[in-house]
């Protein structure tokens, strides 16, 4: 519902604009009719614009009240000032003032005279309206979040000035066409000159407002997220990026113990600490990897080539396989011809100075260097890794994997057949491919009945995906690594996964043949078949897999009553302008982009509270790092089934969420959009520890880039 009205509000704000305009020329060249046959046929004209910019105006009020009524933060600010201050104000006045006259004019029951239509209680409403009407057409140019009662002042006082300008013009021509007035008798040299003059005035105001948007919106060459400082509450203050971070939330002060395994003598419980100090633990390690990154031309199983980045020569990267509890350490070797890389563990919560992000927790490793990471695996489930070095690109073109914790104890009865199921989209010699891992085309499998079978989705795009399951009934008995208390079985459902998101599908093989499809390869997927042979067309026709009613209750840390120590608003929107000296769509958080977007600052042991709404027209994968967060409630709407530990949360236009989640694991996390598109275009804030600090840069010489 919220999408559909906010799209059709979206292109009603465009269409208004034209239809206004002509509308109030149609109008305002009535009083020049030469004639009365010509008047009247003038007037037919203009009723019809009239009533249709008054209809579509209607329109627009209409999608402003459904969305209001949805919630009042949808409109409360840009949608508040276009429609109510800007539009309504017009057209009211062209319905009660203008209409009549027009509509009498068409009938042959008007005026006989055309002047008697110039008077400004005819033309000037049309005109007003359409000065109105740029608003909406311009909408998303306006900043959104900001101050409500500042936007209503200073667009108000617009209105006042533009609406004062028109009334004085509006009256000076009805004079001039009334004989009230004589007409200025101006050289027509002269008259060009000045309008000449005059396009060339504005043009270079333009010009120059639109060359110093692009120079303020550039990046440095070289920032710190340490650079200034901000106060974010109680008067401690905290260093802040680019023109600081801007610090977010209220606090109530309580405090709670923490511990979290860093290295010896690394705690960040006093003092300043740096994320160089948080590091993984010392000791022999139970397991050791090596990452090798480098370029390779890869082959899908269609036949097509992809010119990609691999982790070990294979896309995707190798599966790392763990235990719970073990002390694991990884090698990233860097054998790219001119790209640093990094890696990030993602959904473990990883010691700060283990966490891969270029500029924030280490240094990109650069060709021909090394970067070795040690942490012990808290976790048990389904993750990925990926570079956290320029990662739109990098995790686009394949440099990622799937990651496996297996449980310190074994489940009773493991699965016969575990399968880990990669869906992305590549960039091949033959166009876009959507491939499960390498297979763009239906991979056939074998799989005999009465075997248990576990499904590890992991969506390693950037967009949403929808799967289903068809051929037997299942369990989603895993979310982002974490355990379903006791999931019921489904059948026919749509699952949507997250970009960054991972689903676990356990079922038993029947004897009839079992399909894995997405939504946007049907002609792709995994079939499982008694002989390999077998298949079965996917149903995308049934219900969405609703996971906050999935499941049985069980106890939990906190929930919707718990006393939070601080509780952040983040809402999610989106603004054209420049951003980093190219004009882009930028992706907002409370009305701002990276490096200014809000700092979440926390103390160790805090529990905090967060809500994101989403008042744009896409989706925002929400990931934390560093840490799990539980899910409280949906469109207002607490939990019912299990408890759900995620660490992308997906907040799809219109949706509400709230999440909470206790601060026990010291450093500055990145928070952020995972469609990593929208992380360039600015989607990406910062949980900090007050007392934690980086000696890290974005930029410089390093070439960091932590998107």
């Amino acid at each position: 519902m919220y999408l559909a009205n906010a799209t059709l509000d979206f292109t009603l704000g465009l269409v208004l604009l034209p239809v206004w305009v002509l509308a109030a020329l149609a109008v305002r060249r009535l009083a020049t009719r030469p004639d009365a046959r010509r008047l009247r046929r003038g007037a037919r004209i203009a009723a019809v614009l009239v009533v249709l910019a008054l209809l579509l105006s209607a329109g627009r009020l209409y999608t402003f009240v459904q969305l209001a009524t949805i919630n009042w933060e949808f409109v409360q600010d840009r949608r508040a000032v276009t429609v109510l201050l800007l539009l309504l104000p017009g057209a009211l006045a062209t319905l009660v003032l203008s209409a009549r006259r027009v509509f009498a004019a068409a009938r042959r029951s008007g005026p006989d005279e055309p002047t008697e239509l110039a008077t400004p209680l005819v033309t000037f409403p049309p005109q007003l309206a359409a000065f109105g009407a740029l608003g909406g057409f311009f909408e998303q140019f306006l900043p959104p979040h900001r101050s409500a009662w500042l936007n209503y002042a200073v667009y108000g006082l617009v209105l006042i000035a533009g609406g004062l300008l028109l009334a004085v013009r509006t009256r000076r021509r009805a004079d001039r066409l009334t004989g009230r007035r004589a007409a200025p008798q101006r050289p027509r040299g002269r008259r060009v000159a000045v309008r000449l003059a005059t396009t060339v005035v504005v043009v270079g105001v333009l010009a120059t407002l639109v060359t110093t948007a692009s120079q303020r919106s550039k990046f440095p060459d070289t920032f710190s997220m340490m650079k200034g400082t901000m106060d974010y509450g109680g008067g401690t203050t905290f260093a802040a990026g680019h023109e600081g971070h801007h610090a977010a939330g209220t606090s109530t002060g309580a405090e709670h113990a923490s511990t979290h395994d860093h290295g010896p003598g690394k705690s960040a419980g006093a003092g300043t600490v740096s994320v160089d100090d948080l590091k993984g633990p010392e000791g022999t390690p139970d397991r050791r990897y090596t990452l090798t990154a480098r370029e390779a031309k890869i082959k899908l199983a269609s036949g097509r080539t992809v010119d990609a980045w691999t982790f070990n020569g294979q896309i995707p990267g190798p599966e790392l396989r763990m235990k719970q509890g073990e002390l694991v350490e990884i090698t990233v070797v860097n054998r790219m011809k001119k790209t640093p890389v990094s890696v990030h563990w993602h959904g473990l919560d990883v010691p700060n100075g283990e966490d891969g992000v270029a500029g924030v927790t280490q240094d990109a490793t650069r060709p021909g260097g090394t970067h070795t990471y040690r942490f012990r695996v808290k976790e048990s489930g389904t993750f990925w890794y990926h570079s956290h070095q320029a990662a739109s690109e990098q995790v686009h073109r394949g440099l990622f994997g799937p990651l496996v914790i297996d449980p310190a104890e074994p489940p009773a009865r493991p699965a016969d057949q575990d399968v880990t199921v990669t869906a992305h989209t590549w960039d091949t010699s033959k166009g876009a491919a959507t491939a499960l891992g390498t297979a763009d085309a239906l991979d056939r499998r074998t799989a005999k009945p009465g075997q248990k079978m576990r499904l590890r989705l992991v969506n390693s795009d950037d967009n949403t995906r929808v799967f289903t399951l068809t051929g037997t009934p299942y369990k989603v008995v895993s979310i982002d690594g974490m355990d379903i208390n006791e999931p019921g079985e489904l059948t026919g459902r749509r699952l949507v996964l997250a970009g960054a998101g991972r689903m676990d599908l356990e079922f038993t093989m029947p004897d009839t043949p079992v399909r894995l499809a997405s939504e946007d390869a049907k002609d792709a997927g995994i079939a499982f078949s008694a002989d390999g042979r077998g298949s079965v067309d996917p149903d995308f026709g049934g219900p969405e897999f609703d996971k906050t009613s999935y499941g049985k209750p069980a106890p939990a840390p906190f929930d919707e009553n718990t006393e939070y120590d601080r509780t952040f608003d983040l809402v999610f929107d989106d603004w054209l302008g420049f951003y980093d000296g190219k004009f882009a769509l930028r992706q907002t958080i409370n009305g701002r982009v990276f490096p200014d977007a809000p700092m979440l600052m926390v103390k160790e042991g805090e529990l905090i509270r967060v809500r994101f709404l989403n008042r744009g027209q896409e989706d925002h994968p929400m990931h934390l790092h560093g840490h799990h967060v539980m899910v409280l409630s949906r469109d207002g709407k607490p939990v019912t089934g299990s408890p759900i530990w995620q660490d992308t949360v997906l907040v799809r236009p219109g949706e509400e969420w709230e999440i909470a989640f206790k601060a026990d694991n010291p450093g500055i996390w990145m928070d952020h959009c995972h469609n990593l598109l929208h992380a360039t275009l600015g989607m990406v804030m910062h949980v900090a520890y007050e007392n934690v600090t980086t000696p890290y840069h974005v930029g410089g010489k390093a070439g960091n880039r932590p998107d």
